[in-house]
Order: C-alpha cells, then sequence, then structure tokens
C-alpha cells in the first residue's frame, strides 16, 4: 500500500531492548536531516500507546529536538473534540441503543425483540460491530474516493435470497449507517501539514495510517517507513539472534497456570531490575496465575484490565437490581430471597441493622424466631420495600427515568455516595452508565435516553450488558515487574523474559472467528479484515514476541476430557528452528514447579477447648443437649456461634411442614372457643390452615405433598382433641417464650419457647411437643428418660408453674399412621430437676478450665456438622466405638 515516494527502513531484527530503540530513535534523526526536514514539526504515529513512553526515551537519550511521538487514537483525541455525527462514534454503548432503537422503531424488529430478547441483543452486538468496520474501511480511503467505494458495497450487499436474509438485512442496515457519517476523525489527521510523517510498522498493515502517508507524500511531504515486521516467507527470522523460546506442556488448566506462575517467579530471581510479561491469551487462566501470584507476594501490573462486571462495585449495583427483580409477582420466592439477601448485606440498610439483617435472613432460611427478632426482620424488611419502591414499575419507562432512579437511589445519601465515589471501580461503573448528573449532559445520549424505553427486566440486562463490555483497570504497584498483556501489546516493548500460557490449538492461531453479518469473500473484496488478514496479525504479533531474550511457551495436553494439541504457530515455529540455516535446533524443553518444602507429619489428636471467658448470658433446649452429646459441638455452636446455615433456594422439607404445622395449630386454639362440635372444629382448622398457607407466601405446588398429610390428620386430631377436653384438659398456651435463671447454673438462663401447654382444672400442668419425625425414633428418644433432654428441659421451664408431680409431658407425634401419638416421659418434673443440677455442675467444671473434648463416637458424629471442626477422621487414634 505504501507509495513509491514513502522511504522505507527495515529495521534489524534481534531484542527490541533500549539498545535497539535508541538505534531506531537515531535512524530516524539521520534520515530526517538527509530529508532537510524538521523533527520538532514530524510526527511518529506507533502501533500502540504503550510504546509511547519507550520511543520518547529513546528520542531524549539521542538528544536533540524531538518529533511528536503518538498513535492514531492519541492524535486524534488532541487535535479538538469529536465533531457531531449520526454514525457510530466511539461510544460502545451509545451505538449499541442507537441501534436497538432503530430496529424497534420497525414492527418487525419490535416483535424480533419480544419474541426473542437475547438473539436480538446478538443481532445489535453484529450490526454495531458491521457499522464501525465498514467506517474504519471508509475513513481510510481518501475522501474523493468515498462516493464510489459506498456505491460499490451497495451494490455488493444489494439482492441475495434463501437462508441469510436477516444478517443480509442487518449488514445493509450498518452499510447505511456507516455511510451517514458526515464527519471523519481520519479528514482532520489529513488536513495536518507535519514536516514530515514517520510510521512505525509493526503487527501488520494499518490501513488508515498507510493511507495518510500515501496521500502526504503524493502532497510532497517527507514520509518514511520503518518496517518492524518479518518478511511473510520467513516468519520467524527475527528471533533466530538470540536463545530460541523453551516450550513446555501440562496436563490440564491448573497444571498449567501453576507452570506459568512458577516460570514467573523463576524469572524474577534472575534479578531485580528483570520486567517479565505474562501474555493474557485467555483471560479464565490468567485469573488463575495472577491468584497464585498474588499467594507469592508478586504485585502485578495488569494491562487487559478487568470486565467491570467483576468488580465489587458492580455486583453491588447489580444485586440492588435484582433485589427489585424478585419483588415482582411470578417470582420464585427462593430465588427472590437469596437476590434480596445478596443486597442487603452490602446495602447501608442491612450493614447499619446487623441484628436484623441476622433475624430476616434467619428466617428467610425457615427458622422460627423470637417475636423481638422477628419484629426487627418485619421493620428491616418493610424498609427494604420501601427502598426498593421506586425500581417497581410496572409498565415500560424511558431510560433516562431508570437512570434517574438508580441515581437517586445510589448518590442521594452522602455516605452511600461516598461509598461509590471513593472507590475506583464504583467510579467506573457510576460513568459506564452515566449516573452522575453531569455525565447525562451529552446531547445525543440524552435525547436517546429520553427515547428509549425499557421494562425492569430488560433494564437489569442492558446494565449486565454495559458493566460486562466496560473495562476496568485497576490500581497498581509502581514497583510491580510482572506485566499482564494481550500479545497484541507486547510487540517492541522491552521486556527481560516472556511467559505464554495458552499456546495450545484452541487458543492460539486457530480460533474460530466471531459471527459477522459479512462473510470473508465479501470482506475481503470490501476491503475489510477478514479472519485471513486476523490470523495474519496475530502470527506477526506472536513472531514479534520471540525476538524478546527469554520466552517460556505453555500449553495445556487436555480441555476436560478432550485432547489439546499445540497451536499451528508453535508448530511452525518448531520447524522453522529444525530447518534454520544455522542448522537443525529443537525447542528446549521445560518443566516449571512451584517452590515446595518438607514438613514433618504431625499427629492429629482430639481437640480440647477452653473457653472460660466467652460465654453465653442464655441457652437453648439444642444447646444442652449439644453438650451433652459432646462438649465440643458445644463449644462449636454455641460458644463460637458456629453452624450450618441452609439453602435459601432449597425444597421445601420436613422441618418446613413441621414448622407450619406448629403455625396452623397455634393460630387455631388461639382463636377457637371450645366446643363438641366436630364440623365446627373442622371448618376451623381448614380456616386456619389456609389463612396461615397465605401468611406464609409458601407456593401451592410446593406444600402439596404436605397438605396431603395434613388432610390425613385432621380428623384424628380432632377426635384426639375432644376426647382430651373430655377428659378436662384444655389448651392453654402455645408457642410461647419461656426464661428462668436456676441459682445452680451460676447466672446463665434458660430460654426456649413451648409448643404447648394444656391444663386441668385440678392444677395440673401437661407440656406438648410437636414431632413429626418417627416414632420409633421417639420412642428410643425415651427409653432411657434421662438421656431425653428436650422435654426436661421444657419442664425446667415451667418448673415455677406447679409442684414436680403436678408436671407432666409428651412428645405427640403428628406424621404417622396412628397419629396423633403421644409418648409421655415419666415423671419429668424429677428428670427436670435432675437435669439442671447436672447441668450446673457440667458449667461450673467448664467455667473452671476443664477442656470441652470431642469425643467422636456415637451415631452423632456422623451428622455432625463440627466433623471437619474437630478433625475426627483425621485422628491418629480412633476412639473406642468410633465409625471410620
Amino acid at each position: 500500500m505504501t507509495s513509491p515516494a514513502a522511504d522505507f527502513i527495515v529495521l534489524p531484527p534481534g531484542r527490541t531492548d533500549r539498545a535497539w530503540w535508541l538505534a531506531c530513535a537515531r535512524q530516524v534523526q539521520a534520515w530526517a536531516s538527509e530529508q532537510g526536514a524538521g523533527l520538532r514539526d514530524a510526527v511518529w504515529l506507533l502501533p500502540y500507546s504503550a510504546l509511547l513512553p519507550v520511543a520518547r526515551q529513546a528520542l531524549a537519550a539521542a538528544g536533540g529536538w524531538q518529533p511528536r511521538v503518538e498513535t492514531l487514537a492519541t492524535l486524534c483525541a488532541q487535535l479538538g473534540p469529536r465533531a457531531a455525527s449520526i454514525g457510530p462514534g466511539p461510544d460502545a454503548v451509545l451505538n449499541r441503543l442507537r441501534a436497538a432503537q432503530w430496529l424497534r422503531d420497525e414492527p418487525a424488529g419490535a416483535a424480533w425483540a419480544r419474541d426473542d430478547p437475547r438473539a436480538f441483543r446478538q443481532g445489535v452486538e453484529a450490526l454495531v460491530r458491521c457499522a464501525q468496520s465498514l467506517l474504519a474501511a471508509a475513513a481510510s480511503r481518501p475522501p474523493h474516493e468515498r462516493a464510489g467505494w459506498w456505491a460499490e458495497a451497495r451494490a455488493l450487499l444489494a439482492g441475495g435470497q434463501g437462508p441469510g436474509g436477516v444478517e443480509r438485512q442487518l449488514a445493509r442496515i450498518a452499510l447505511e449507517w456507516a455511510a451517514s457519517a458526515d464527519a471523519f476523525d481520519a479528514d482532520t489527521l489529513r488536513r495536518l501539514r507535519p514536516s514530515a510523517w514517520i510510521l512505525l510498522r509493526a503487527g501488520g498493515v494499518e490501513p488508515l495510517a498507510e493511507s495518510l502517508l500515501i496521500e502526504a507524500a503524493a502532497e510532497g511531504t517527507a514520509c518514511l517507513v520503518l518496517d518492524a515486521d518479518p518478511p511473510p516467507h520467513d516468519l520467524f527470522s527475527l528471533s533466530r539472534q538470540g536463545q530460541p523460546p523453551a516450550e513446555g506442556s501440562c496436563v490440564d488448566a491448573e497444571a498449567e497456570a501453576q507452570a506459568a506462575c512458577a516460570q514467573v517467579l523463576a524469572e524474577l530471581e534472575a534479578g531485580e531490575a528483570v520486567q517479565v510479561a505474562l501474555i493474557a491469551q485467555d483471560r479464565e487462566a490468567m485469573r488463575r496465575v495472577r491468584a497464585l501470584l498474588e499467594r507469592f507476594g508478586v504485585p502485578v501490573i495488569d494491562d487487559t484490565g478487568w470486565r467491570l462486571a467483576t468488580t465489587r462495585a458492580a455486583a453491588r449495583l447489580m444485586a440492588l437490581l435484582r433485589a427489585a427483580q424478585g419483588l415482582r409477582p411470578g417470582r420464585s420466592d427462593s430465588t427472590a430471597a437469596d437476590q434480596r439477601l445478596d443486597w442487603l448485606k452490602d446495602d447501608p440498610l442491612g450493614l447499619a441493622r446487623p441484628e436484623a439483617l441476622a433475624a430476616l435472613e434467619a428466617s428467610w432460611r425457615g427458622r422460627r424466631l423470637p417475636d423481638d427478632a422477628k419484629a426487627l426482620a418485619d421493620t428491616l424488611w418493610a424498609d427494604a420495600q420501601a427502598r426498593l419502591a421506586p425500581l417497581l414499575a410496572e409498565r415500560r419507562r424511558p431510560l433516562a427515568d431508570w437512570l434517574d432512579r438508580l441515581g437517586v437511589l445510589c448518590l442521594t445519601d452522602p455516605l452511600e455516595a461516598a461509598r461509590w465515589r471513593d472507590d475506583a471501580a464504583g467510579r467506573a461503573v457510576l460513568d459506564a452508565l452515566r449516573l452522575e448528573p453531569q455525565a447525562q449532559a451529552h446531547g445525543a445520549w440524552q435525547a436517546l435516553a429520553r427515547r428509549a424505553t425499557m421494562t425492569l427486566d430488560e433494564l437489569v440486562a442492558w446494565v449486565d450488558e454495559v458493566l460486562a463490555d466496560a473495562s476496568f483497570v485497576p490500581p497498581h504497584d509502581a514497583a510491580a515487574r510482572v506485566v499482564i498483556t494481550p500479545l497484541a501489546r507486547a510487540m517492541l516493548r522491552p521486556f527481560d523474559a516472556v511467559v505464554f500460557p495458552g499456546t495450545d490449538e484452541r487458543r492460539l492461531g486457530a480460533a474460530e472467528p466471531q459471527p459477522e453479518l459479512i462473510g470473508p469473500a465479501l470482506a475481503e473484496a470490501l476491503g475489510l479484515d477478514g479472519p485471513a488478514a486476523q490470523r495474519q496479525r496475530e502470527a506477526l504479533a506472536f513472531a514479534q514476541l520471540l525476538r524478546l531474550p527469554r520466552v517460556t511457551l505453555l500449553r495445556r495436553q487436555a480441555e476436560g476430557s478432550e485432547p489439546l494439541g499445540a497451536s499451528p504457530l508453535l508448530e511452525r515455529l518448531r520447524l522453522a528452528w529444525l530447518a534454520g540455516p544455522e542448522g537443525a535446533r529443537e525447542l528446549p524443553r521445560v518443566r516449571p514447579q512451584l517452590p515446595t518444602g518438607v514438613r514433618a507429619a504431625q499427629a492429629v489428636t482430639p481437640p480440647q477447648a477452653v473457653a472460660s471467658a466467652r460465654w453465653p448470658s442464655q441457652l437453648s433446649a439444642s444447646a444442652v443437649e449439644a453438650l451433652r452429646a459432646c462438649p465440643y459441638r458445644f463449644f462449636s455452636r454455641v460458644i463460637l456461634g458456629l453452624g450450618e446455615a441452609d439453602e435459601l433456594d432449597r425444597e421445601l422439607a420436613k422441618r418446613d411442614y413441621g414448622n407450619w404445622l406448629h403455625a396452623v395449630l397455634w393460630r387455631f386454639h388461639h382463636e377457637r372457643i371450645p366446643t363438641t362440635d366436630l364440623g365446627i372444629d373442622r371448618r376451623r382448622l381448614h380456616d386456619a390452615a389456609q389463612q396461615e398457607q397465605a401468611a406464609s407466601a409458601h407456593a401451592d405446588a410446593d406444600l402439596l405433598p404436605f397438605l396431603a398429610s395434613f388432610e390425613a390428620l385432621v380428623e384424628p386430631y380432632l377426635r384426639w382433641l375432644h376426647a382430651r377436653e373430655a377428659e378436662g384438659w384444655f389448651w392453654s398456651q402455645g408457642e410461647q417464650e419461656r426464661r428462668i435463671e436456676p441459682e445452680a447454673l451460676g447466672g446463665i438462663a434458660l430460654q426456649g419457647r413451648l409448643d404447648r401447654l394444656d391444663r386441668q382444672a385440678e392444677g395440673r400442668l401437661q407440656l406438648l411437643d410437636y414431632k413429626t419425625g418417627s416414632v420409633a425414633g421417639l420412642k428410643a428418644q425415651l427409653a432411657d428418660r434421662s438421656e431425653d433432654t428436650q422435654l426436661a428441659f421444657y419442664a425446667a421451664l415451667v418448673a415455677g408453674d406447679a409442684a414436680p408431680e403436678a408436671i407432666s409431658a409428651a412428645y405427640l407425634a403428628m406424621d404417622d399412621r396412628a397419629s396423633p401419638v403421644e409418648l409421655p416421659h415419666a415423671r419429668v418434673g424429677e428428670t427436670a430437676a435432675l437435669l439442671v443440677q447436672g447441668l450446673g455442675d457440667e458449667l461450673q467444671r467448664l467455667r473452671a478450665g476443664e477442656p470441652m473434648l470431642a469425643l467422636g463416637r456415637g451415631e452423632i458424629c456422623e451428622h455432625c456438622e463440627a466433623r471437619g471442626l474437630c478433625r475426627r477422621d483425621h485422628w491418629a487414634a480412633r476412639p473406642e466405638g468410633g465409625t471410620p
């Protein structure tokens, strides 16, 4: 493409260190002197911005006047504001929004967006990419040739029947959109009149830069092309001046990441001034390598940046939007609860009220709460719903309205606004979505945001798309010596070593191009970059990388169960070294290994926890049961406060049915007036079940299996109840909190909730505890009354209400064929007194410093959540009677 009037210098092969750059700068000076061109008025164009400081330092070292060193993008940015145009611009968000709105304006496009939103978004993406490619191709042509080029493009895209009709139509729309551009940055560059144009070519031809030089040379301006690329017939000739690159193969992705980390560590040990390039060919693999480097305390500079969507600030905003989504009718309650909890745990509303948030989470996880905790949870959730109310529109709203509402939620409160504005990622989120008031003042954006309308679901998808496409480069340590960079941005940089994971056949040299609206043949006819040109650019970037002194190429041998071969470029490199003029040489093999250490094996012994200063103010029945079953389980549950969290998205289980049944029976008895009419009680019990089902928000389908059990229980329960009332027993209290402070416990209270307390006229009391477990299990639990903690604990709570001999207790089995079945605890008053006394003695010993031993035997160990904490499966000596 270069005009014969432009001078052409082939730069020497070898390492692109500071000496190479200094020689390059002196060549530029010598050439300018020969041409009589003043360097201070010349422009030197580089392939990409990371080379700007390198070239400027070389020119400073060479001395004398310096040319203006720029890339095409930086030069355009310095020549003044971009002219307004309805054509595709540099703002990707604005481009997509405009393209989507144009398509929706047509009935067919609106139907497409409604019927297949995902395909519609993909079509919008393809349309924008196509329009930008066509615009770039037109910009590289002189203004007087563009009209003919547009006409030729229209002719090539016209007509055509059969498959691909949608793609052809989108391509024609993209063409007309690109052709509507009435201002080109390239034309601003063409109006420049430097004393000389200097172009450094690396990684292939840049059409616009080459076009500028052709036109300038034709007008008599001195032009120079510095060609750093290898000749097409000998792609790897640049690397033969030094040592050959090394290659290593790894069994899988994890082994590849570890090998890359190990090689970087080895390169850093070569000296304090060593700078290592880590090539980011695979974003997922690079995240793992970076995590390993952080583990070894190695700071990095990440040129690639992160997807903005992966930052905590973006996650916080998406949690807010999805929490609002979850409040709409028809959403799965379990999924919605998960989304709400994610939001509240990082929102000022939840952060300011940790106790209420913990209670709300416990409630959503199906736990029964004390009345005061339930009140806290209900108040917090009411405030949360009020906070989300601005996002709960039932109809479509303009995008500008949605963003105004989001801005109010995020930026009205000074403390919340500071969280966003004081965080680099938070500021990037605000900028990407135009949530700051000044960001919405752009005329084109403002008009389009007011015109484009969205539902809440469409808004969430749009925000997610914007954040996923935006990049965020976090602040880095200035002393970092490892640079993560893509392959195309590693060319000609003066690195001392390169580690390149991902040189397999899937990631390097043979990647499938993304679907485009214009096929390869048509793209070539229009002068667009097709798949062949893209592969050639990648091959040249790979060849440039091999100029550096120490290059390590790593690849994985398999992706899961699928074998992977070496990259085609790596295969070509091997052949080039085998057939080189210096004689056959193979690439050296390496197997980097992470540092390892030798540690003497240590026997794992049962823990002996001591907690003399972390005692709770009160104990529940389950806490006492844990202490009696295994002191270490008590230590983990009560002293440390640990426990397993139930899944929010779990299906309803037997425990949920039990909680629901407790609530139904309490509602029934609390509102009931005793009667002997079975029909009246039947209606009342069904009414209570319906009211509780509505209050619990459980879907009918979720409760269906348990409703069948309930229906089977109704008649037997009512007959049992009437027979019981005939004996003089009447319901007195239910779901009541009780608390006592026995002197024997030394200031620790016992607190629990009674399922049911019945009374007789003679002053006798009976505790009933509803159970939906098996009758056989309950009988086994009561076989030795001293081993039954729960009923004895509840009897202790009511010990002050009657004499011990006047108190009885029983489990009431509610989910058996013969239900309800009473399973009494004999002489429960005596057992309660013994329990309190024994508990006092045990607590006294433990508070005095006696260890809380992990017993490690019995059936309880099989389902204990603290089993991993006590390391019971790894003890050197297994306890007698323990299970393996």
